[in-house]
């Protein structure tokens, strides 16, 4: 075998063996730059972020499980009147509603539909005024959080990106 083939045998080893080990790593580090941390009351929730309209629609939809300090973000670009519903929840959550880096509102305790009920059967939730983000807890955390309305929110990613979110700490 040429000098040349084993070159190469060598490099494309090489490169197969990086790809191999970089292509987990890019896919941890792109889920970790869907995260923020969330700060209320001293006390932090690590939040997946959802900006897009496909995971906004899926939200926590066919989770089992939520972590005391886990949670979902919404991030809307303009403060409105945004309604939510549990559509697919199968566990009770909390929200809580925020414009503006402040607390306008919550609901505590938020039970799943019964198996069977159907899109126009299922409650909407409103916020008290237009928020910019909402964020969804397991059940009993706003009580957890002794979270009140005009409370101070805190919103920061755990990797920086181009992109970050409001109110950096």
């Amino acid at each position: 075998m040429s000098g040349f083939l084993k070159a190469f045998i060598l490099l494309l080893g090489i490169a197969v063996g990086a790809s191999l080990i970089a292509v987990p790593y890019i896919e941890q580090l792109n889920k970790v730059q869907r995260k923020a941390e969330v700060k209320i009351n001293n006390q932090y929730i690590t939040a997946d972020v959802v900006k897009t309209e496909a995971a906004r629609e899926k939200g926590l939809g066919g989770r089992t499980a939520l972590g005391v300090n886990d949670g979902m973000l919404f991030i809307f670009s303009k403060p409105e009147l945004y309604e939510f519903w549990m559509k697919d929840m199968v566990i009770p959550i909390d929200l809580i509603w925020i414009a503006n880096g402040k607390i306008v509102g919550f609901e505590e305790n938020m039970q799943p539909p019964s198996p069977g009920t159907p899109d126009s059967g299922l409650q909407i939730y409103a916020p008290p005024s237009p928020v910019d983000e909402v964020l969804e807890l397991r059940a009993g955390r706003v009580s957890l959080l002794q979270a009140k309305v005009g409370d101070q929110v805190f919103t920061r990613t755990l990797i920086p990106t181009s992109q970050a979110l409001q109110n950096p700490q």
